[in-house]
């Protein structure tokens, strides 16, 4: 991943020493960002409204460490988000920049999570087999005239089927289940439902789409359209021909049944 740098001050350090006195200080400095026509008073003070703020920042993008990706990364992505805080802020509103600036940048990472994260992430060898098989399948759907299977697949780059299969499951997990997205209950975020991926058992294999694979078929559809499809369970229910009630019901049913296979496979519950 390629960011702008922003080379963050020391952790935890701001130019004002209270909250009263960072907002106060922050709505001075953007004030004068966007009345003042030198470029150099400009870069000065959006660099000390940025620092008076990165505590904030780094401390955001440290609650989604720990889930495949890199904190550097995560890091920047927050701090990039920061300064597009600072320069959409309403001056004319109350609001502490603070309080209007965290949306915005865990909004960011959110949005950077679903786009580069893993819903597990898998040993090395399997990601590096993944990006093989993908690769191999574009080649050969150019050179075939059709979309490879397994079976092509393997017999192209001298693997077993299983192995090929496993890569594809693997690529599947590229797409993580939504953050926001919650537990038929309501209670808890859907990914709760396992540890984050620092944890161990989550290295020993992709575990959470093959449990998934387990349920009914009905069951499956539920998950995809409420996690993959981020469709709420009334839209749910009006395209499956059920009731909101059942709808949580049954979701409720499946995430259960969910979390008892993947406990058989080593994986704890939330």
């Amino acid at each position: 991943m390629t960011v702008t740098t922003i080379t963050p001050g020391p952790a935890g350090t701001a130019t004002a020493t209270s909250p009263v006195r960072s907002d106060v200080r922050t709505r001075e400095l953007i004030a004068i960002i966007r009345e003042t026509s030198d470029p150099y008073e400009r870069s000065r003070c959006l660099d000390e409204a940025a620092r008076i703020h990165m505590p904030l920042a780094r401390s955001l993008a440290h609650r989604y460490g720990g889930r495949g990706l890199d904190r550097d990364d995560l890091e920047q992505v927050a701090y990039l988000a920061l300064l597009k805080a600072i320069s959409r802020f309403d001056l004319s509103k109350e609001t502490e920049f603070g309080a209007y600036a965290t949306p915005t940048i865990t909004g960011e990472l959110r949005r950077h999570f679903r786009d580069h994260g893993w819903l597990v992430r898998p040993p090395r060898a399997l990601q590096e087999r993944r990006q093989l098989v993908t690769q191999t399948r574009d080649r050969l759907e150019q050179t075939l005239g059709h979309a490879p299977d397994s079976t092509e697949l393997a017999t192209f780059l001298g693997l077993t089927d299983a192995l090929v299969r496993e890569a594809q499951v693997a690529a599947s997990n590229l797409r993580p289940a939504s953050l926001d997205a919650t537990t038929a209950d309501g209670d808890r975020p859907a990914l709760e439902l396992v540890h984050t991926a620092s944890d161990p058992a989550l290295d020993e294999g992709i575990v959470v789409r093959t449990a998934i694979g387990r349920l009914p078929a009905r069951d499956q559809q539920l998950i995809t359209l409420r996690f993959d499809d981020d469709l709420t369970q009334a839209e749910i229910a009006s395209r499956m021909g059920l009731s909101a009630m059942q709808v949580s019901r049954l979701l409720r049913r499946a995430l259960e049944e969910l979390r008892g296979y993947l406990a058989t496979e080593g994986v704890a519950a939330a």
